[in-house]
């Protein structure tokens, strides 16, 4: 009998641990992340900031600043913001974009948040 509680008890300290791993991403999700890119034609600043809209869905809005290089010389920076809508899944721990259909991956130990191959920093 003593064994059956001890087995229980640590399915329930496992269980437990998850659901903190899960509660850490969801808290980590809300914040402004950055992306830079450059090279000798472009120079390009990626914004996203991702606010609650409430239980598992979050407004997402991209900021993009494009900057052309022409014999070395830069041109007119160029804008543009989008907002999208993504819901996040407990179970898989990642948000689905529902706009255009990427994954965001969250990474709270590293202060990350990875869409597609695109690796953005988390600064706020």
């Amino acid at each position: 009998m003593k064994r059956a509680y001890f087995i229980l008890a640590l399915a329930i300290i496992g269980l437990s641990a998850c659901n903190n791993d899960r509660d850490n991403i969801k808290a980590f999700i809300p914040g402004t992340y950055t992306k830079e890119a450059k090279s000798e034609y472009s120079r390009a600043n990626d914004t996203l900031t991702i606010t609650p809209l409430g239980g598992n869905a979050y407004l997402i809005v991209q900021s993009t600043g494009y900057q052309s290089i022409k014999n070395g010389k830069p041109l007119s920076k160029h804008y543009k913001v989008h907002k999208l809508t993504g819901i996040y899944d407990p179970q898989k721990q990642v948000m689905d974009e529902t706009t255009i259909g990427r994954i965001f991956i969250f990474s709270p130990e590293k202060k990350l948040l990875l869409v597609n191959s695109a690796e953005y920093r988390k600064v706020k």
